[in-house]
């Protein structure tokens, strides 16, 4: 039988750790009220007692009144069977259905290049376009990146959130947050509250390896959390695929290091779905095949190279616009990169 809201909030809150939470549940006995139990508990640290009497539960019913409800572990999707020390229980808002679909996470830098985030963009369309749910973290740069494809290619998108599931953080990403509640859902291990703590990120990054069947790396410098949810996904035995980029820029260090240690390189969104055993031709392209941008881009562009400067120059558009939508034409197979510049594919 399903525990109410009120206590996961108190357990989260208690933070109990690994073995005394297994504890807890191994002698929690017949007490008709769970959060009762808890605060009954001997082993309950005064900590823990003092986050639990905190709570403010008004605040939980107003969240579960708008749509904040809680995935217990017999809910689970199957991949989170695989965690060494799986939560017990998730905090979610949207609709938790979509863990149950096909699942790629795709992670990277919060400071991304405008290349970044233009692959995170694409594949992550792609991805959703071909019916498979995006898992990415909720922060600015690739993640927020990554959501915006997904939701463009019309499928939903999962962030695994490092706060409470109430929280918006970073508050840049207010807009995507409440879009993801109605088109997605976001989902976190911690109570209802639970601000950005440093720490938390880093179990954050174990819950996107294990829902995800694969993961993506997109713009990882040397010490990046992308690199651990890289990590936890190689333990768990899920492919990790990284797109690579320029080897003068210090925001692909970590994720050219990945492919050196055995990660596979991936250039095009085909390839992850060749991987998973989707066939890309099977795919419908979306109705609006080109941006504004992009067709300004090829209107100026012949057979002969240009400069990346003669672009921006000709177009009257800013160098980042100019180098995120390369990226997507590139990818597109519209345009190729000849020496210094770039010119229309023959």
């Amino acid at each position: 039988m399903p525990h109410p809201p009120r206590f996961w909030q108190a357990f989260l809150a208690a933070d109990l750790g690994r073995e005394k939470s297994r504890e807890f549940f191994e002698n929690l006995g017949a007490f008709p009220d769970l959060t009762t139990a808890l605060l009954s508990w001997p082993k309950l640290t005064s900590d823990a007692r003092k986050r639990i009497e905190k709570m403010d539960q008004k605040q939980l019913q107003r969240l579960v009144d708008m749509g904040v409800w809680v995935l217990e572990r017999d809910q689970f999707p199957e991949t989170l069977d695989d965690v060494p020390s799986p939560p017990y229980a998730l905090f979610a808002w949207g609709f938790p259905d979509w863990l149950s679909r096909r699942k790629v996470a795709i992670v990277g830098t919060r400071r991304a290049s405008p290349y970044g985030k233009a692959a995170a963009q694409k594949f992550a369309e792609s991805l959703s376009r071909a019916g498979v749910c995006v898992v990415s973290g909720g922060a600015l740069g690739i993640d927020g990146s990554a959501h915006t494809g997904a939701i463009e290619g019309g499928s939903p998108t999962v962030a695994v959130l490092g706060t409470g599931v109430d929280q918006v953080y970073p508050s840049a990403n207010a807009g995507l947050f409440d879009t993801l509640r109605r088109k997605g859902c976001l989902v976190s291990q911690f109570a209802c509250g639970m601000p950005s703590l440093p720490e938390n990120f880093v179990k954050r990054n174990q819950i996107i390896a294990s829902l995800a069947e694969a993961i993506i790396v997109i713009e990882a410098p040397e010490k990046s959390g992308a690199l651990t949810t890289a990590t936890a996904a190689a333990d768990l035995n899920r492919p990790v695929f990284v797109v690579p980029g320029p080897i003068t820029k210090f925001g692909f260090a970590g994720s050219h290091r990945l492919i050196r240690e055995g990660a596979t390189l991936v250039d095009h969104p085909d390839h992850v779905l060749e991987e998973l055993g989707i066939d890309p031709s099977d795919i419908t392209p979306p109705e609006s095949a080109l941006t504004t941008f992009q067709k300004q881009i090829l209107s100026v562009l012949g057979a002969e190279p240009l400069r990346m400067e003669a672009i921006c120059e000709l177009t009257d558009l800013m160098i980042v616009d100019v180098m995120a939508e390369l990226t997507v034409l590139e990818m597109e197979g519209l345009v190729i990169r000849a020496g210094s510049g770039y010119a229309l594919k023959p």
